[in-house]
């Protein structure tokens, strides 16, 4: 049964996926880089979920996507190609959304990150071909796959499943594997463009290869430039919420700005605001201007980015190899005006108070007239590199030996206000040289508007991983089923995170790790089959201790066309080292429950004291390929994840005034003294006028918070039939989540958050029909996003389903001139019938974009060429 084995694994990790995310999984033969040749992987390889060659994941789902995937797809970049998953949710780091849900607005850097089955980007772990890889964001949070280039790829496979007992922490919702082209011989190119209102983007790529009797090389490279998505260009994008039914979330911070005098407010009459009297001023009316006027839906992002793999034979049982890649990202995010709420001496010369002459007055302003809008930069620079050596040691033993390094280098700017320069100026006796708050015209002096605008806010951080390690398999007896095989192996991680900005930090993480995995055919021959695997392995930590995580998985198939399969393990995420890093705290306001905007004390950051989160998992399915109905395929899976200790900032929500659930954490009316103290800790934002103004304290650091729950079911079928006139296919994947449940807060009960703003959708689908003929190929795809409750609100409001199509054709010429093995023209349109995202009064937002994408109907047009 050994050659059993082999051959399904053969049709697994073939040119078409046997589970594939919903793109065609038929063979594109008239794709042009189907015209060039890529060598056959060797017979025994390792696949993700296993480190034992030449055996399939026993228990555990694998989603593959081959070449002619990722070459169907109307995405973009590889985050873009995987984020079609249903089981991948759009909560955490990603650069659409920047709310405090899910500590988004953490990502200041504008990565992506994988969300497997909604546990959030920290708990997906995504590999280069078995090797960690550098975190990225910030807060060292997630991996943003789209720094590989995808001419480089030759394959995603995603995991679905707990495997920290085969790769260690953060394999908790599952793993992606991204494995680069091997044994490449000859060269492609692409190009292509995607535009919708308002919106552009260009790419570009190429990919050489070249094979020969003892090896390969390939390297690829690939640029992409993808333009700012304006807020005003979308009707959607609005904190006035007016037109949809809903409240006027506009700010107070304008211009001309609003005085606010003993709890009464007065706007400022629009003019240059000299000799104002408080005859000018009428109580109780309010200037507003939106959060979002000048304001970006989508950052502007320009990428470079490189790949490459190496193989050569040294003699006949000696292998050396490297592969690695290089990115850099740079990325403009347009911003609102520079605001500020203050306090006006009675010596400024155009102080005027409409209330109570003489007394303080506190002014709300907004300095779009003087200073324009705000451009906020980040760049990233990510590169990862492995070495290493395979063994062939004799009697089917193989041994592997690597080292591998990763960086990733992220850098963030903002301009600020300079409080000093703003208290100096408002102080300053001089009308030529003081700041005027009053005027709305720009007609301060500029020397002054520039000593304000002189702040600045950055976050800039460094993350290195050193990992090496030595591993080897085969097999220590044989059965009448089939060789028992054993994989041994021990690693090292040396990591370092450096926070150089807003504060200096530098902390340091040692782990070492042991592990082995068992598989065990009992049943085999010619008949039924039965077969177990078992894997452990330890990790200890030099700072939060140690860890032992058991994996086991079966698979039964009592026919051919028939596979039953079932898993079982621990598994858990250590806190990063951003997780346990210093704090900080900021000054802004957040929207209470009667739509009021209320000034906030906002505490954030990390937490020396976290633990590591821990979860159990299991999972049953079945795949089903029936003889009578060739070209059909099916499978089904129930999974089960029982996540305790986890790590999050329940108090990291704009909202946090709205819902009773977080009252522990929130202090309202606090008194002067807390104010102060917290003051005293230091702000990275202009700190209230007065401390009496600070309407509640909000406590967002991390904490390990208790549990989620959750349980669901995976379905994916596809079906591929044959014509005289050529072939047809389609084929759905959908995910159903039973339950999602979580505790908010430490000690409090399990609370459904299922169908829920913020929080998974219970049915996601993606589904296609296409057809081929000759040169020609179509595809059509639709998107679907169940309908869930806005809880946020009162009245709770439903959110009604929504459904996206999409089309994908593609036209090749065989060999159109002699140095070219064929060119293929695509066209791409997502969102074919531009459907706005439905309303949702999501915070000072008119929509939800964890949910929906904000840009609308994109139409692409590219070209492919292979030599």
């Amino acid at each position: 049964m050994r050659v059993t084995f082999r051959s399904k694994l053969g049709a697994l990790l073939g040119g078409g996926s046997l589970i594939a995310l919903c793109l065609p999984a038929a063979a594109l033969a008239q794709d042009a880089g189907a015209g060039i040749e890529e060598e056959p992987q060797p017979e025994a390889i390792v696949v993700t979920g296993s480190r034992i060659r030449g055996i399939e994941p026993t228990g555990s789902p694998v989603i593959g996507l081959g070449r002619e995937d990722i070459e169907q797809s109307p995405a973009s970049t590889t985050t873009e190609l995987l984020s079609e998953l249903p089981q991948i949710f759009n909560f955490g780091a990603t650069d659409a959304s920047f709310t405090s849900a899910n500590n988004q607005n953490a990502n200041r850097t504008f990565g992506t990150g994988i969300n497997l089955r909604g546990l959030g980007t920290e708990s997906t772990l995504t590999l280069l071909d078995g090797r960690r890889l550098p975190a990225a964001g910030t807060q060292s949070q997630f991996f943003d796959p789209a720094v590989i280039p995808t001419m480089a790829i030759a394959r995603l496979e995603v995991l679905a499943d707990g495997s920290s007992g085969i790769y260690g922490s953060d394999a908790v919702g599952g793993v992606v594997n991204i494995l680069l082209r091997k044994n490449f011989d000859g060269a492609e190119a692409m190009g292509r463009v995607r535009f919708a209102d308002g919106f552009e983007e260009y790419q570009a790529g190429a990919a050489l290869g070249k094979t020969w009797g003892t090896g390969s090389i390939m390297v690829a490279g690939e640029y992409n430039d993808r333009g700012t998505l304006f807020a005003a260009d979308r009707d959607f994008y609005t904190d006035d919420l007016t037109p949809f039914g809903g409240p006027d979330l506009r700010s107070s911070n304008a211009a001309p700005g609003n005085v606010t005098v003993d709890g009464v407010t007065y706007a400022i009459p629009d003019g240059d605001g000299e000799n104002l009297t408080a005859g000018d001023f009428t109580a109780g009316t309010r200037n507003l201007q939106s959060a979002f006027l000048g304001a970006g839906a989508l950052p502007a992002q320009e990428r470079y980015s490189a790949a490459a793999t190496f193989e050569q034979e040294i003699n006949e049982n000696i292998e050396v190899y490297a592969q690695g890649f290089y990115a850099e990202r740079d990325g403009i995010q347009a911003a609102s005006a520079l605001a500020a709420q203050f306090d006006v001496p009675t010596s400024n010369p155009f102080y005027v108070n409409p209330g109570a002459p003489g007394e303080r007055v506190t002014v709300a302003y907004s300095f779009v007239n003087e200073l324009g809008f705000e451009r906020n930069t980040s760049s990233q620079q990510a590169y990862h590199i492995t070495g290493g050596l395979n063994v062939e040691l004799g009697a089917d033993w193989s041994g592997n030996a690597f080292y591998a390094y990763g960086h990733d280098k992220e850098r963030s700017f903002n301009r600020s206000i300079d409080n000093a320069a703003l208290a100096a100026a408002l102080a300053d006796t001089d009308p030529a040289t003081a700041f005027n708050p009053f005027s709305s015209t720009g007609n301060n002096n500029p020397a002054t508007i520039a000593a304000i605008a002189g702040g600045s806010f950055r976050v800039d951080t460094n993350y290195g991983i050193h990992e090496y390690g030595l591993s080897v398999d085969g097999p220590v007896t044989t059965l009448p089923a089939g060789d028992v095989r054993l994989a041994l192996g021990a690693s090292r991680q040396e990591i370092n995170f450096q926070d150089l900005a807003p504060f200096e930090s530098d902390f340091d993480r040692k782990i070492n790790s042991v592990f082995g995995e068992v598989f065990v055919p009992i049943i085999g021959a010619d008949g039924p089959e039965l077969n177990l695997s078992a894997a452990v392995r330890y990790d200890d930590y030099d700072d939060v201790g140690d860890t032992l995580n058991p994996k086991f998985g079966v698979t039964f198939r009592p026919v051919e066309t028939l596979t039953l399969r079932g898993s079982y393990g621990t598994s858990f995420r250590a806190p990063t080292l951003s997780d346990t890093g210093l704090p900080f705290n900021q000054y802004t306001q957040f929207v209470d429950g009667s739509n009021v905007q209320r000034n906030v004390l906002f505490l954030r950051g990390g937490n020396p004291d976290l633990q590591p989160e821990e979860a159990t998992t299991w999972s049953a399915g079945a795949d089903w390929e029936p003889d009578a109905l060739a070209g059909l395929s099916l499978s089904v899976t129930y999974y089960n994840v029982d996540y305790t200790n986890r790590i999050a900032t329940p108090g990291n929500d704009q909202l946090a005034l709205q819902k009773p659930e977080l009252a522990t954490i929130v202090t309202l009316n606090p008194s002067i003294d807390l104010v102060n103290e917290i003051v005293a800790g230091g702000l990275f934002s202009p700190p209230p006028a007065a401390p009496q103004d600070v309407f509640a304290i909000v406590d967002g650091r991390k904490v390990n918070l208790g549990a989620n729950k959750t349980d669901g079911l995976e379905f994916i079928g596809s079906y591929e039939g044959f014509a005289d006139w050529g072939s047809w296919r389609v084929g759905v994947n959908a995910t159903k989540i039973l339950s999602f449940d979580r505790t908010i807060i430490s000690g409090t009960p399990l609370r459904d958050v299922l169908d829920t703003i913020n929080n998974p959708a219970s049915f996601v689908a993606r589904a296609y029909a296409g057809a081929e003929l000759g040169g020609f190929s179509g595809t059509v795809f639709a998107n679907h996003y169940g309908s869930y409750d806005n809880d946020s609100v009162t009245p709770i409001q439903d959110v009604p389903a929504h459904t996206e199509f999409d089309l994908a054709l593609r036209y090749t010429l065989e060999q159109p001139v002699s140095f070219a093995e064929g060119i293929t023209f695509t066209l791409d349109v997502q969102d074919i019938f531009d459907n706005d995202p439905p309303y949702v009064q999501n915070g000072n937002l008119a929509f939800d974009p964890n949910a929906h994408s904000p840009i609308g109907r994109t139409i692409a047009i590219g070209v492919r060429a292979g030599f």
